[in-house]
């Protein structure tokens, strides 16, 4: 295994990318985008895993994020006009990358929690590009609450900085999914019933950041654009989608949310579209080891699956 750490330049910002090449002819690339206020680093078991079974592993930190934070765009940050398309710019530069070093080898997308909203509106756009497309703690935002959301947020614009740091924003964004859960200890135990895995998220100074209003203002607009292309979808029915969930994962509202966008994609003819919900909360890949290793071999199984022309 090869494992390669570099600072790209892509878009005019300097983006960390870390590739995972293995040993021997792979059997496809994985291109995975990581979910909000986290960073790429967190996903080394994972790609490892991958890895080892022969796929070649493609992971960046989005603007930001990680380290790819600069004083451009600092953490929690993206400018008030287009940051979103600049997220959806920087992943299709890396796909493009991906296509040129690796021509013959079949491609799949993944992306977990903001990065699964990223990958459906990006899939949607450029689907030709991908053998499939797995979703991990995915969400289907309703529409009233962010059109609300974004008025709010216009609003708080005409008399605060787009950097300015929303105390009632953040903090309803970062408690508010802990409400349903008992005896918390923390503000971040809806990740996970692992508290190992939780404290290494709070105790990790690249998580867990307050987002300014250029970033809420970006993330409530790109969601809506990713639902009003997600009415139409215009790819290839044979198109295979696989979602995969915690069953107490209050973000996808304890699988109705992915229920209802395996509904939709299914409602659209695209009947190779899979829903699966594991026991644990919302970061399946950080959960307890049992929960860990049937989402592993799930996951897996998909890919295998796929290539061997069974899904």
């Amino acid at each position: 295994m090869n494992v390669t750490h570099k600072t790209i330049n892509l878009q005019g910002l300097d983006i960390y990318q870390t590739i995972y090449i293995p040993d021997g002819s792979p059997k496809a690339v994985v291109q995975i985008n990581h979910g909000l206020a986290e960073h790429s680093e967190r996903y080394v078991d994972f790609a490892t895993f991958l890895c080892n079974k022969r796929f070649v592993v493609y992971l960046h930190d989005h603007p930001g994020h990680g380290k790819s934070v600069n004083e451009k765009i600092p953490a929690g940050h993206l400018p008030w006009k287009g940051g979103w398309d600049l997220m959806l710019d920087v992943i299709h530069s890396i796909n493009k990358t991906i296509r040129k070093k690796h021509p013959q080898v079949p491609v799949f997308l993944m992306g977990h929690s903001m990065g699964s909203l990223l990958s459906r509106y990006y899939n949607a756009s450029f689907p030709m590009y991908f053998k499939g497309m797995l979703l991990s703690g995915t969400t289907e935002p309703d529409v009233a609450t962010l059109r609300s959301l974004l008025l709010f947020i216009r609003i708080n614009r005409l008399f605060r900085k787009q950097t300015y740091l929303h105390k009632i924003l953040n903090g309803f964004f970062y408690k508010n999914y802990n409400r349903a859960l008992k005896n918390t200890r923390t503000h971040f135990d809806w990740l996970s019933s692992n508290p190992e895995e939780v404290d290494k998220y709070v105790n990790d100074p690249l998580c867990g950041f307050p987002l300014s209003l250029g970033f809420f203002k970006n993330l409530t607009m790109g969601s809506l654009q990713m639902l009003k292309t997600e009415k139409n979808l215009r790819f290839r029915k044979n198109f295979s989608t696989l979602i995969i969930s915690g069953k107490n994962d209050p973000v996808g509202n304890f699988g109705k949310d992915p229920s209802l966008v395996e509904k939709k994609y299914i409602n659209q003819g695209f009947y190779r579209t899979k829903l699966v919900l594991l026991e644990g909360r919302h970061e399946l890949l950080n959960e307890t080891e049992e929960i860990r290793l049937k989402t592993y071999q799930t996951i897996e199984s998909f890919f295998e699956d796929k290539l061997m022309g069974n899904f």
